[in-house]
């Protein structure tokens, strides 16, 4: 019996795997930019950051008037899905996974494996990865994101990877985390191609690592691109990392994987300034938290996304700060509003005459802010991602007109600015005195 199952094991080892789906096609290109759709979503594009299922600081029907004219992709991080397995395996449509369970979720689901609100969110050392939860760390290997994927049916699943920042220069560090990616990634594509509890449609991105090394990045990438997945998450960047190395790292990666697959980039910010240099490299799909970030700060965005006639002869000197080896420090924010300055207390007048929440003035606003009260922060968060979604539909509109590196060049000389203070950058509930 012993030798049949050794047999066996060798065969379904030698059994080629099937090929993956193709879910991406490029629309159309500037440079190293692409335009084009992910199962029905138009790329270049960010996710709909979720927490424990529910989107970060909005009304599920907010986002419902607003997926009408842009179709979400919902972000939901394996360390919170890791927690729901119970609540969701009993709710009365288990059939339907994390649908079942949270019926706003019905457009595209993306589980990730890093969240990009937790810096770091993933610790490697043991023999599998550790993620952070609200209970504190778990750990989460293949089998552990299979038996997630059984019960969560999301559409896209992002396979493990060890994170390697780009200041950890230890080369055994980025060579583990090559190797085990690897390892993880063959152990989910066998047991999805096994079929079993996972018969369903779903697509898996393999994980890039290799922190800092070009060489060890692109071998990384060169084994991911062999392998039948239907993409690919760039891991290890969207720290504290200056952008010309990033970009110097981005390059290597992007310049290794096939076109006709996504790049998925995960940003524990992603200010308009990242956005720009990520999509500039060829990244299709950005995970940021910068818009919820500022909104929880009082801060709205108020930079403009039109660029006018007139920048047709563009100096794109302004761009090099971006590029890799680039001496030159790239802008250090962009234009935005503090609702709880002093001069907003009696401006009555709106954040923008555009803006999704003109009917709320800038005082009241400030007074929302002023007693921490969560509707000002869902109001701003309404704001942001307004001004968010215009500005990747400007970023997908200049990509199709060829334009993308004008419009660059003319967002960061006019709207960018001076970094802001401190003070307004994190802003804490002040604590309550006791009587």
């Amino acid at each position: 019996m012993g030798k049949k199952r050794e047999e066996k094991a060798k065969e379904d080892e030698d059994k080629p795997l099937p090929p993956a789906k193709s879910i991406f096609e490029v629309k159309e290109a500037s440079g190293s930019a692409r335009c084009g759709e992910l199962l029905g979503r138009a790329t270049p594009c960010f996710t709909q950051l979720t927490s424990r299922g529910v989107p970060l600081c909005l009304r599920p029907e907010v986002l419902q008037s607003m997926m009408e004219a842009h179709p979400f992709l919902y972000q939901l991080p394996v360390c919170d899905l890791l927690l729901r397995q119970e609540g969701v395996s009993q709710c009365p449509d288990a059939s339907s996974g994390c649908r079942g369970f949270w019926p706003h979720l019905k457009p595209l689901t993306y589980c990730s494996f890093r969240n990009p609100r937790h810096n770091p969110s993933i610790f490697g050392g043991d023999a599998v990865c550790s993620v952070e939860t609200a209970g504190g760390r778990r750990k989460v290997g293949a089998k552990e994101l299979l038996q997630i994927q059984k019960v969560m049916r999301v559409d896209l699943l992002a396979a493990p990877g060890e994170e390697v920042t780009l200041d950890i220069t230890a080369p055994r560090r980025g060579q583990r985390a090559v190797a085990r990616a690897a390892e993880w990634l063959k152990e989910i594509l066998e047991a999805k191609a096994a079929g079993d509890d996972l018969g369903f449609e779903w697509h898996v991105l393999a994980s890039i690592q290799g922190g800092a090394d070009v060489k060890l990045r692109q071998k990384a990438a060169e084994g991911a691109a062999a392998m039948p997945v239907a993409g690919y998450w760039i891991g290890g960047l969207g720290y504290s990392e200056p952008l010309p190395q990033r970009a110097e790292v981005l390059q290597a990666c992007v310049a290794a994987l096939p076109e006709a697959r996504p790049r998925f980039l995960p940003l524990n910010r992603g200010t308009p300034i990242e956005v720009l240099q990520a999509v500039l490299l060829g990244v299709d799909v950005l995970e940021v938290t910068y818009l919820w970030e500022v909104a929880s700060s009082g801060i709205a965005l108020t930079f403009d996304w039109e660029m006018p006639g007139s920048e047709e002869g563009a100096d794109l000197e302004v761009l090099k700060s971006l590029q890799p080896q680039s001496e030159k420090d790239p802008p250090p924010a962009v234009r935005q509003l503090w609702l709880r300055a002093p001069e907003c207390r009696e401006d009555f007048g709106p954040i923008s005459e555009t803006s999704p929440v003109r009917q709320y003035s800038r005082a009241y606003l400030y007074h929302l802010h002023e007693v921490h009260e969560l509707l000002g922060t869902m109001l701003l968060a309404q704001h942001n991602l307004h001004v968010y979604l215009n500005f990747f539909e400007a970023i997908r509109s200049h990509i199709r007109q060829d334009t993308l590196q004008r419009f660059a060049a003319w967002f960061l000389r006019t709207q960018t600015c001076a970094a802001p203070e401190k003070d307004h950058q994190t802003v804490r509930p002040a604590k309550r005195q006791k009587m």
